[in-house]
């Protein structure tokens, strides 16, 4: 692609709003839209016709919101950050702050707020990545003028399984599955990242979020065994807000499958230690789980999904 000011032509249908000739880049932190940022950048000049955009939940790992700050320096991506603003007056819908990395909440503020109002967030009510990413990055772009854009994700060629439904509906591309020029595969983003001279200081087990209900239960249980600070959050919320808005069925509102507390996944651990620690690693190494595919937790959380 040599002209970077007019974009890829996409082969999938696309709504027509007036600024299909404007890219916004989701940069979730993960190592592939790390990659597809570096290329999307690399093409098209960061003016007025590309943006790059990360939405902040609060409760990403530390080495996400550094690994993000770096690539934005290196690439010179000028990322917006962005964070929800949550109105607890019924009928009012999600807006959006500017944030930067220095400024961006570390302890779960825009979710605690979005738990508050809407309820825990799990496989019945899955609202979190909707309320929490895409309906802030959509509050943005319309603050902007850049509403009904095409808007890139990354997702790699090898995960096809993943194309959001609303696809048309906010004019989703997909450079790295879709685009010649620049689909990549796993293998192709893991040889992008062995060439740079740095990465994303997570293991794969780990993801973006400090934990998050889509996850196996083998990654779950690891994380509880490695880190158990990190479901701290998800303790008090189920602590203080399990009532807001119960499921479907009646049920008072929890995190994980099955129906489960945070407290019942810890009791899942009696008689577990570090030697369990080591045979699961194994496990997740060896061949992702059938249930965190078709739940859509990956290396990270796409907004979108």
């Amino acid at each position: 692609m040599s002209n970077q000011e007019n974009l890829k032509p996409v082969e999938r249908p696309v709504r027509h709003t007036g600024n299909e000739d404007k890219l916004m880049v989701s940069f979730s932190g993960g190592l592939t839209s790390g990659k597809m940022s570096h290329d999307l950048r690399s093409v098209f000049a960061t003016t007025e016709k590309v943006r790059f955009v990360f939405a902040n939940t609060g409760l990403e790992n530390e080495e996400t919101l550094d690994f993000v700050h770096r690539c934005d320096a290196d690439f010179d991506l000028e990322v917006r950050w962005l964070e929800a603003v949550i109105d607890m007056r019924h009928g009012i819908g999600v807006a959006h702050r500017i944030v930067t990395f220095e400024t961006a909440s570390r302890n779960g503020e825009p979710f605690e707020a979005f738990i508050a109002k809407s309820g825990i967030p799990n496989a019945n009510k899955p609202q979190c990545s909707d309320r929490l990413k895409a309906l802030v990055i959509e509050s943005y772009k319309k603050s902007i003028g850049w509403k009904g854009c095409l808007h890139a994700i990354g997702i790699r060629a090898d995960e096809e399984r993943r194309r959001s439904k609303s696809a048309v509906k906010y004019n989703l591309c997909y450079p790295m599955l879709d685009w010649p020029e620049f689909r990549t595969d796993k293998a192709g983003v893991a040889s992008f990242w062995a060439k740079q001279n740095f990465t994303l200081n997570l293991e794969q087990h780990e993801g973006n979020c400090k934990t998050c209900w889509k996850k196996s239960d083998k990654k779950l249980v690891l994380l509880a065994l490695e880190h158990p600070e990190r479901f701290e959050f998800f303790r008090r919320m189920e602590r203080d807000y399990v009532h807001v808005k119960p499921n479907d069925n009646g049920q008072a509102r929890v995190f994980f499958r099955r129906n489960r507390s945070v407290k019942d996944l810890f009791n899942e651990l009696a008689g577990l230690d570090k030697s369990d620690a080591v045979e699961l690693r194994k496990m997740i190494g060896a061949k992702c789980d059938k249930e965190e595919e078709e739940s859509g937790c990956a290396e990270s959380c796409e907004a979108y999904a």
